[in-house]
């Protein structure tokens, strides 16, 4: 158990990097879908890389279905969450999206018949206090902030954000290079295609490019570290996502929009440590009860 939440820690603090490299690519308001299709191509490099090193390079079509679907989800998730990161700071914006992994904790309840407990129901509650309060923990342009285009934007990337660590739960460990190949594969394809039906031209700015790859090495990481804190645990008990997706979608809150306030020198206010201490909270309720 002790191994597969210390791998489940390490997925939230690279996790929580990849935030700082999305919020980064926002505020600079870098074209969308250049990011993503670097970011994605980067993905597939490294996954392809790793598994032919590792002669794991086979053609799965279980596989196959779900780096479809991931490629689906986390694309629409992306792009979404890049356009809610143009209008508000990484406070709002990273903890409304991991949000999300309470349908992933749901899923594992009604899927893989994971324990609800009392402390779980309340810890949810806290985690809704706490997107409340940290919402509003940041100063910004009013009417950007009440705008529907954010709303619309970061609802769409809450929903689309809890696919992919449901999915990860599908994925064995000793397979999990191999489904990011499929996985940044296929979304690459995905995303060429609708560049190339735009006419668009290729966009070679060097910080897009670092930006880009920079989120890619963190999110690959994080999967690869989710998947296996998910084995591990499973090995020792049958309550693996209640286990490591509050820490690996959760934990992630606080220390994202940490490091939003240490690298991006963005303000803290009281409003968000208070936000924070309440995800903190949620997070003992969840992986205690």
């Amino acid at each position: 158990m002790a191994q597969g939440i210390l791998l489940a820690l390490l997925a939230a603090t690279v996790y929580g990097l990849l935030g700082v490299a999305y919020e980064a690519a926002g505020k600079r308001r870098y074209q969308i879908w250049d990011v993503v299709l670097y970011m994605q191509f980067t993905g597939f490099v490294i996954g392809l890389v790793i598994s032919l090193s590792s002669c794991s390079l086979v053609f799965d079509s279980r596989l196959l279905v779900l780096g479809i679907l991931g490629a689906a989800t986390f694309v629409g998730s992306l792009g979404s969450y890049l356009m809610a990161c143009r209008e508000k700071d990484i406070g709002a914006n990273w903890t409304i999206v991991n949000l999300s992994m309470i349908l992933p904790i749901l899923f594992s309840i009604l899927w893989f018949h994971d324990t609800f407990t009392a402390s779980k129901a309340i810890a949810i509650v806290f985690t809704v206090l706490s997107i409340v309060v940290i919402g509003g923990g940041f100063q910004g342009t009013t009417a950007k902030e009440r705008s529907f285009g954010w709303m619309k934007y970061i609802a769409l990337a809450f929903f689309f954000n809890a696919w992919l660590p449901i999915l990860l739960r599908f994925v064995s460990e000793g397979f999990s290079a191999l489904f990011t190949t499929y996985l940044y594969g296929i979304g690459f394809l995905l995303v060429l295609a609708y560049r190339l039906l735009e006419g668009r031209t290729l966009n070679r700015d060097r910080g897009l490019i670092a930006i880009s790859m920079a989120a890619a090495g963190t999110h690959w990481s994080g999967i690869m570290l989710t998947i296996a804190a998910l084995a591990a645990v499973a090995r020792v008990s049958s309550q693996a996502g209640i286990v490591v997706y509050p820490i690996t979608n959760g934990l992630v809150i606080p220390v994202g929009v940490l490091l939003g306030i240490w690298v991006l020198k963005q303000k803290i206010y009281a409003r968000t440590i208070a936000g924070v201490g309440m995800a903190v909270i949620a997070l003992v309720l969840l992986s205690i009860g």
